[in-house]
């Protein structure tokens, strides 16, 4: 369209419609009149100068709200340069445009913000075309993709922009959830999924994908974050393979997350559990302390404290066997899990809509020719340092070492800094093992414990093993539904030792090393 065509285009058409568009917003017609006016020769300047876009509509009507907020700040200006006789309370005329203004801003910012909250070519071509003033042609060349795509992101975009401002932000943009991660996996794992989720976004958008598919603009919403922002958020949780995307561009939390009502539920199942259990393990350890004392578990006196600590890691808590005798479903094997991982790793991941429990414990064996050294941290007793101080080989060897009484001189090193850490203790003159071993006299010994527990645990087992399945299965994730019984036996034996070790604190079973003493109460060696 030339000038010529402009100029006849603003007079057929718009001329009119600008005295209208001044009406509504003016209170006289006087004034209209003179505001359409000014539209009008501001227009005629434009098309003069040639700075007419390729979108004559949107520039003339783009001009006309210009022209229309100068106004308003002219009469803003004006409406303060009164004498002190004047009344201003007055409900005078003038104060309408500032308020017209001010809807006007609004209106933009609500357009900015959705706009920001749109994914990938439906965001980048509205702004490649109304904000960077870039034509078809330009914008698929920007984009690298057809006119008609391009044609179609715009139409599409625009009534995504519609649809986006009759909705709210969601919660999770100022109240986000509590998130606790876990892990039980089978082998070696280079992703560590600690690091990948310790900031609260991939925690939030891991809870509102895990029951439905999401979209990037959905997850915009909820989260309120920018979906630019979410965009690449989401690449890191799909390369670690904690995210999958299927072929609607939706996403989907690859593991299984316990909401807040489903944690109550399973709570419940356990306190009822131990609340008939624990009395039973109590009379048991008063009938078997002795024996217990004569099983070799350490090779010096302690106090009697440490054998519950014994007691607990040694007795049965939880009958798999008793609660899964009619399908067959325990134990779990190792093609049971899953590969979730993009490493390769195969992992049951799972966690919770909360903060996390004091009785809940990390263990990485190391294995020696001689025994296992299992290095266990429990988060009652503060940070995680045990896993990290035994996965030394040397090291572990020389705390076996000690409590096979085969000190070395070689080692004198390592023995000084285990009595740092409160791993070996020096008596009389002679180094002690302060760590508890699970002996063959001990084993065989636990072995005739807890067949008579398992008596009392099967009955009790089988009706909260089904419940906690069934809560797992309505809620899991419908592409990971094949592997619901290996997450529910994992989290039944998560579950079972978090609120067993609970139950027993509660009674006054076990007692916490006082804060001077750093005894590894919970760490132990198996000794083959």
């Amino acid at each position: 369209m030339n000038r010529e065509e402009q100029r006849r285009q603003l007079e057929e058409t718009y001329l009119n419609a600008f005295l209208g568009f001044a009406i509504k917003k003016m209170n006289n017609y006087d004034e209209a009149e003179e505001l359409a006016q000014e539209i009008s020769c501001q227009c005629v300047t434009a098309i003069e100068k040639g700075a007419v876009c390729h979108n004559f509509n949107a520039f003339m009507w783009s001009i006309a709200h210009n022209t229309f907020k100068n106004w308003c700040r002219k009469k803003s200006r004006l409406a303060l340069e009164i004498d002190d006789n004047t009344d201003v309370y007055s409900n005078v005329s003038n104060d309408i445009p500032i308020i017209e203004t001010m809807i006007h801003n609004e209106e933009c910012y609500r357009i900015r913000l959705e706009l920001s909250r749109l994914w990938g070519f439906y965001r980048e071509t509205l702004v490649c075309f109304y904000y960077e003033e870039l034509t078809i042609r330009e914008t698929a060349l920007r984009l690298n993709i057809s006119e008609e795509m391009v044609k179609f992101y715009l139409q599409a975009g625009k009534q995504k922009l519609k649809e986006a401002v009759a909705m709210e932000i969601g919660n999770k943009s100022f109240w986000p959830k509590e998130f606790s991660i876990y892990k039980s996996a089978i082998d070696f794992s280079r992703i560590n999924i600690w690091e990948v989720l310790k900031r609260k976004l991939p925690c939030q958008i891991a809870i509102f994908c895990h029951d439905l598919w999401r979209t990037v603009s959905e997850i915009s919403i909820e989260t309120g974050i920018p979906a630019v922002y979410i965009e690449e958020e989401l690449q890191l949780l799909l390369d670690a393979g904690v995210m999958v995307k299927n072929e609607k561009n939706k996403y989907r939390t690859n593991f299984h997350i316990m909401k807040s009502n489903a944690i109550k539920q399973a709570k419940e199942q356990f306190e009822a559990l131990y609340a008939q259990f624990v009395p039973v393990v109590l009379e048991a350890y008063e009938r078997y302390l002795p024996q217990l004392k004569q099983c070799n578990i350490f090779r010096q006196e302690v106090q009697d404290y440490r054998y519950t600590w014994v007691w607990a890691d040694g007795v049965a808590f939880f009958d798999f066997d008793g609660a899964f005798a009619s399908d067959g479903n325990f134990p779990v094997k190792s093609e049971d899990f899953p590969q979730i991982l993009s490493c390769g790793s195969r992992a049951f991941l799972f966690a919770e809509e909360a903060a996390g429990y004091q009785w809940s414990s990390g263990q990485t064996p190391t294995e020696l020719e001689k025994c296992m050294v299992w290095a266990k941290d429990i988060a009652v007793f503060g940070e995680y340092h045990h896993q990290k101080e035994l996965c030394n080989l040397g090291k572990a060897q020389a705390l076996y070492d000690v409590y096979s009484q085969n000190v070395k001189e070689k080692d004198m090193l390592l023995y000084a800094q285990l009595i740092e850490e409160g791993y070996v203790v020096k008596a009389d003159g002679k180094l002690f093992c302060n760590v508890m071993v699970s002996t063959r006299e001990s084993r065989k010994l636990f072995n005739e414990i807890n067949a008579e527990m398992k008596r009392v645990l099967g009955p009790l087992c089988r009706e909260k093993a089904a419940n906690i399945r069934r809560i797992v299965k309505n809620t899991i994730p419908e592409h990971l539904k094949g592997y619901a019984d290996g997450f529910a036996t994992t989290w039944i034996s998560f579950y079972s030792g978090i609120y067993f070790y609970e139950a027993l604190y509660n009674k006054g079973f076990l007692a916490l090393p006082e804060k001077e003493d750093n005894t590894p109460v919970a760490c132990s060696i198996y000794e083959y």
